[in-house]
């Protein structure tokens, strides 16, 4: 610790002579930063060592255990509910207390641990990691296991996690990024989880654009063939079919007797002609991997001119709109076919989470009078 010093004046002006001298008297403390050849590994946790601590009071559980391990012979086994307590966490310093520097290195370095579940699966692990310096204050960043997890959930296998340090928020006064004392962790919710290997370890931008590439390219492809509009279904996947001044949906039958949907708006005196249709029991619908090699196909018939559009959305609000009959020239009076690929509209490009589809979209414009059938997802 060095001390820096300030010149006091100590001694009485005597008799129109300055007599002076001087003493040293701290100011304030700035802790020394280890040089980086002389800093240890960043190790959090491994096998015990360390002086990791926690404060769970009476809301959890922290031991260290030798049931299980991702590396040698033991882990943290940690059981946790919030519920009742203020604050609850662990925490360890890396650089054994000493003050690290990491204004530079939080863009090439990551926060890397191994976890498992003690028992089931869980897509989330409900803990808030924090970057504290020697003052106080820090860096708190949420673990979200849907960014950071190498893998689609965690389960009784030990999976890696890696946070990015340059994704901790560095705030002015909030925290000193150059006198980082330690990793602390503050525990949300619930959870029943082993954790090993706590460190910081070298990461780049890349390695973690191609990590998230290869746990997309592991998520399940939605099934082939999907069929939209099932007959006899569509009180149930529909919504907008409750009577309002501007549009009747019902489903209705041709002369051969097959069910159809019908509908008829006028949208001139009110702003509200839409419906919406979910094939999956409004649960989120998988068209991953298939969003590239399949077509979505119907038959429509405009008993009037009619001007409305259909959009594909997902349930995290992205839109696409996959067919408008202002550009699609539908003769009235005849069923027309539609078919559109959906490799067109470009979903992985709007951001859309393709395995949580919501619906297909209609809107209507004007005035319509139109017949739908025969809705399905179909390869190419």
């Amino acid at each position: 610790m060095i001390r820096f010093t300030i010149i006091a004046l100590i001694a009485a002006i005597l008799s129109g002579c300055q007599v002076v001298s001087f003493k040293q008297v701290s100011l304030y403390d700035v802790y020394e930063v280890t040089p980086k050849a002389e800093q240890p590994p960043a190790i959090v946790y491994s096998e015990a060592v360390g002086t990791m601590w926690n404060s769970l009071e009476d809301c959890g559980n922290f031991e260290i255990s030798n049931s299980t391990a991702y590396a040698g012979k033991n882990s943290i086994k940690l059981d946790w509910n919030k519920e009742g307590c203020d604050w609850i966490g662990f925490g360890n310093s890396y650089a054994n207390w000493t003050a690290s520097d990491l204004s530079e290195e939080r863009f090439h370095k990551a926060l890397s641990f191994f976890v498992r579940t003690q028992e089931s699966t869980a897509k989330a692990i409900p803990i808030v990691a924090c970057l504290e310096d020697f003052s106080g204050g820090g860096s708190y960043h949420f673990i979200d296991a849907g960014k950071y997890l190498v893998g689609l959930e965690m389960d009784t296998t030990w999976k890696q996690i890696i946070v990015p340090l340059w994704d901790f928020p560095i705030i002015e006064d909030e925290v000193d990024i150059q006198s980082i004392k330690q990793v602390q962790f503050q525990l949300e919710g619930a959870g029943s989880f082993y954790i090993d290997e706590i460190g910081l370890i070298d990461y780049s931008q890349e390695q973690y654009d191609q990590m998230r590439a290869e746990v997309e390219q592991s998520r399940p492809w939605g099934e082939a063939n999907q069929q939209v509009y099932t007959e006899g279904r569509f009180l149930e996947d529909a919504w907008g079919y409750e009577g309002n001044d501007c549009q009747t949906l019902k489903e209705t039958k041709d002369q051969k007797g097959d069910k159809t949907i019908k509908w008829v708006y006028n949208s001139q005196n009110c702003s509200w002609a839409k419906w919406g249709i979910n094939w999956n029991g409004w649960y989120p619908i998988n068209v991953r991997g298939i969003h590239k090699i399949s077509t979505l196909t119907m038959r429509v018939k405009p008993n009037t001119e009619s001007n409305f559009k259909i959009s594909f959305q997902d349930f995290k609000g992205h839109s696409a709109v996959l067919f408008s009959s202002s550009e699609g020239k539908l003769k009235v009076g005849e069923w027309n076919d539609i078919s559109v690929s959906l490799n067109t509209l470009e979903l992985d490009k709007k951001g859309f989470v393709l395995d949580q589809i919501r619906q297909l979209l209609f809107e209507g414009t004007g005035a319509g009078d139109i017949l739908i059938d025969d809705i399905k997802i179909s390869e190419l």
